[in-house]
């Protein structure tokens, strides 16, 4: 049985980088990575995690479109 929600703590080291303002591109390719790893998990859901066990984001893996194949 596949888990609901995939989660995920942050390390020391990404929470000081998800806290720095101007890392706003780094936050969003973090949280891409964590849904990734929901999806390949089979979750439906996932949650990041502070150090301190506080909810800092949680939402919904979005199913990926299929790759069409063009006719040769």
């Amino acid at each position: 049985m596949a888990r609901v929600i995939w989660r995920y703590t942050l390390t020391k080291q990404e929470a000081k980088l998800w806290e720095t303002e101007e890392l706003r591109g780094w936050r969003e390719a973090m949280q891409g990575f964590v849904e990734d790893e929901a999806r390949e998990q089979g979750c439906k859901k996932f949650a990041i995690y502070g150090r301190d066990d506080c909810l800092i984001v949680k939402d919904e893996v979005t199913l990926l479109a299929e790759p069409v194949e063009a006719d040769a």
